[in-house]
């Protein structure tokens, strides 16, 4: 099984992985359209978007297939 996808991961590697992941950055505040995918670190998406981390980290997880 893979690593899950944990607050020090960052977005444009996840989004890279896991293609369905897109959805929930966008859901939670990421532009639709970006050229280049952000290289943050998920913990600062949150900071940045006010997410719940541990939301995110369940949805992100669950659409990656890791959960």
């Amino acid at each position: 099984m893979a690593e899950k996808i944990t607050k020090d991961s960052k977005l444009n590697e996840v989004i890279e992985k896991y293609p369905a992941t897109r959805e929930v950055f966008i859901k939670h505040g990421m532009p639709k359209y970006m050229g280049r995918l952000p290289s943050e670190k998920i913990e600062f998406f949150c900071r940045m978007h006010r997410v719940d981390i541990n939301q995110l980290l369940d949805e992100l997880n669950k659409a990656a297939g890791l959960a």
